[in-house]
């Protein structure tokens, strides 16, 4: 013990302190490992929640005395792995999470006895929102849906009402968009739902501020207004947005932008076409005419004597016979007669120009690839003029999280907060471990490794005297077995130059190795020494 005291005392007030600290570190490293073994792992219940459904779902799962732990700045719940779906199914009977809108449960626990006719036209009006809300979030590509209706009321001893208005605002997931298709679906929907409402009577606008329908203005099939400058608008939004959507699968929704400009005619054009063809005459008619004709010698002149009784008749003289026939065929040749009526507007030039984030570094080869990509998703015609341009540069930031590309190899791995915490933990114990490498065994190896200083070779016995030099017989390999003499026999006589308890820690290992060799080929006259060294220290 008191070699302890003695070698703790040796470390000094610096050595002691860190001493202390790694200590402290690596108690409170175990105690918060017993306590992590012994808590059940959390998994996410709902993540992406508005703080309206968060504060609900929290109060009913302490109601439920579920444990619950909220992250990611109380958007998302985590609740023991064992207990997730109990929890899902004990939040979805009250009808959580709502996504921050209210449905027809609204009416579950109203006082209907007490509301007025202008509360009544509210609630109806709040729980067909929310409802339709609701199913609008349902389409794949929409992150979020507000709606907003104006519904139709006729006022007491009006004659008339006014129509039925709706407005809907869209947040989409990442660079999604809806395609003509998907807003007539939406159109569709609201018409069908609201009593009154024609589709034409409603807005839809995005979240990047792109008019989607605009309300008062003709609907056609495809869904928008049928405006030159709407048609125009909407193929450009179309080209740019297929653009971000294909890329941002590989450089992130947030690290690409483009915007694209379309020169289109709209002149309508009619073109009217008659072809014939000589080699396909089909016979159209046919007439034949046959004329017959007959001419005889005239009889001679009246006389006297013809006109006498019983007088014979005059004779004709001899006559001549004519006939001709015509043949007459009518011929129609084939004629073909096509008219093209070109109402459609016509692309004439297409202009695009592509952004990619530069935080992540941009060979030329890649923007090579990109600008070949983007030529084949827009439909480039060089004979057209089209022009693609793309370019690297950075992004100022626009408050959301960037989105990092997923290295390869090892690194790939997907790790949650339970992974990272013990990989933490890890980390500490691997820390303090080097730290009491470092403060603790490193100084006293250095202490055992030192040099001896001068005089300090030879043993000195625990009261500071030495061995007496006929206490130690002679040992094969020192001459003699006498002592050193000289300077080195001074110093062995000299009992106050030497305390064991200073140089303790500081003999050489070569000579400590020295020693044990000669012991074990010397073991008996190692043991004489020994015991001569114990007598002299008993005696």
């Amino acid at each position: 013990m008191k070699a302890l005291l003695d070698g703790l005392k040796a470390l000094g007030p610096a050595r002691l302190g860190a001493l202390a600290a790694v200590g402290l570190g690596t108690l409170a490293l175990l105690a918060l490992l017993v306590l992590s073994s012994g808590a059940q792992p959390m998994s996410l219940l709902y993540g992406d929640l508005a703080l309206r459904d968060s504060g609900q779902m929290t109060e009913a799962l302490g109601r439920a005395h579920v444990p619950y732990r909220l992250a990611a700045g109380g958007s998302e719940i985590m609740v023991p792995e064992d207990q997730v779906p109990a929890a899902r199914v004990l939040l979805a009977r009250q009808g959580l999470p709502s996504g921050g809108t209210v449905g027809y449960g609204i009416f579950d626990h109203a006082d209907m006895l007490g509301m007025t006719p202008f509360q009544e036209r509210i609630d109806e009006t709040r729980a067909m929102e929310g409802e339709l809300a609701r199913t609008i979030e349902a389409i794949q590509g929409v992150r979020a849906a507000r709606v907003h209706l104006v519904l139709s009321h006729r006022a007491p001893f009006a004659r008339a009402s006014r129509a039925a208005q709706a407005s809907v605002l869209l947040t989409m997931q990442g660079a999604a968009t809806l395609d003509r298709d998907g807003v007539q679906a939406i159109l569709n929907l609201i018409a069908a739902a609201v009593p009154g409402l024609k589709p034409q009577n409603i807005a839809i606008v995005d979240s990047r501020g792109d008019l989607l329908a605009r309300a008062g203005a003709p609907v056609g099939a495809a869904g928008v207004a049928l405006s030159d400058d709407g048609i125009r608008r909407a193929t450009e939004l179309r080209l740019a947005r297929a653009v971000e959507r294909m890329l941002a699968r590989s450089l992130g929704p947030d690290h690409v932008r483009a915007e694209a400009a379309v020169q289109m005619d709209f002149d309508q054009v009619h073109e009217t076409a008659e072809t014939f063809d000589p080699n396909g005459q089909v016979a159209l008619s046919e007439q034949s005419i046959t004329k017959k004709s007959q001419s005889t010698r005239a009889a001679p002149s009246v006389s006297v004597q013809n006109n006498l009784p019983n007088a014979p008749a005059a004779q004709s003289g001899p006559g001549t016979t004519r006939s001709s026939r015509q043949d007459t065929t009518n011929y129609q040749i084939s004629k073909t007669v096509r008219t093209l009526i070109h109402q459609q507007p016509k692309i004439t030039r297409i202009s695009l120009a592509v952004m990619v984030d530069a935080a992540r570094a941009h060979t030329p080869a890649e923007l090579a690839r990109i600008t070949d990509l983007v030529k084949t998703a827009i439909g480039f015609d060089a004979k057209r003029g089209d022009t693609v341009q793309v370019v690297a540069m950075p992004f100022a930031g626009s408050g959301l999280a960037p989105v990092k590309p997923v290295p390869h190899g090892w690194l790939a791995v997907r790790l949650d907060k339970a992974d990272i915490l013990r990989l933490a933990e890890s980390g500490i114990i691997g820390l303090i471990g080097l730290l009491a490498l470092l403060l603790v065994l490193r100084p006293m190896v250095l202490r055992l490794t030192a040099p001896l200083p001068a005089g300090a070779g030879l043993p000195q016995l625990a009261g500071g005297g030495a061995l007496p030099m006929g206490a130690v017989p002679a040992l094969p390999g020192v001459p003699g077995g006498a002592a050193p003499a000289g300077a080195d026999m001074a110093l062995l006589e000299d009992e106050s130059m030497v305390n064991v308890a200073q140089i303790e820690g500081q003999i050489r290992a070569s000579s400590i190795r020295r020693i044990s060799e000669m012991a074990e080929k010397h073991p008996s006259e190692t043991l004489s020494i020994v015991r001569g060294w114990m007598a002299q220290e008993h005696g």
